[in-house]
């Protein structure tokens, strides 16, 4: 299965959010340098997980982004950037068990917790 990339990427930047361990912002040219993305395109997935309240984005110099989720899983980042897992198409009714499995395994998958670590 080939994952989309901003799927892939959103996955990448909360768990390098997580690893800093901080409540500063970050900037997004800092991210995209060390995980080997493109700027403008980590910006674009930022600005996406930032409407879906995943991410705190602030603009300017001193700007970045952080964690504003209290809980993120899997399904979050998902739903943000895949546009969820909603196949009404009649042809598809024989994958309804399967997406239904899907989205509540990737529920189950935390992979930020303001709480706590968890993975």
């Amino acid at each position: 299965m080939k994952l989309n990339q901003d799927f892939a990427m959103s996955v990448e930047t909360i768990l390098y959010l997580k690893n800093k361990k901080t409540t500063e912002y970050t900037q997004s040219a800092e991210i995209a340098k060390t995980l080997d993305f493109s700027v403008g395109y980590l910006q674009k997935v930022m600005q996406t997980l930032g409407r879906h309240g995943i991410l705190e984005c602030k603009r300017g110099r001193i700007g970045g982004v952080k964690i504003r989720a209290r809980v993120v899983t899997l399904l979050d980042l998902w739903n943000a950037t895949c546009g969820g897992l909603d196949f009404t198409d009649p042809d598809l009714a024989i994958m309804e068990k399967p997406l239904k499995a899907f989205g509540d395994a990737m529920s189950k998958v935390v992979i930020y917790s303001k709480a706590k670590d968890a993975r």
